[in-house]
């Protein structure tokens, strides 16, 4: 799993904290993205970047900008080591 497949896993997780089965729900309608979480397994087909601009912009939708920062929050380490051009602006 690459570094912005492991960010799109720690997002859902993390928003499965707080929303429970809701955000795997939501996960699961973001077009490029499989996600299997009781095998720890995300995949992103597609522009890495927009994939995972779309599963926070989901989240987003549902609960506003506290969502934001969930994400922002669960990849705040992940992140720093994917490639500048490779983030969404959404959690940068």
């Amino acid at each position: 799993m690459d570094i912005l497949e492991q960010a799109a896993e720690k997002i859902i997780e993390e928003q499965e904290k707080i929303i429970g089965p809701i955000a795997l729900e939501q996960a699961k309608k973001v077009p490029g993205l499989t996600v299997n979480l009781q095998k720890h397994e995300v995949k992103i087909e597609g522009d890495q970047k927009e994939i995972l601009q779309k599963l926070v912009e989901q989240y987003q939708h549902l609960f506003g900008q506290a969502s934001v920062e969930v994400c922002k929050d669960a990849v705040k380490d992940i992140i720093k080591q994917a490639p500048s051009d490779k983030i969404p602006s959404l959690i940068l």
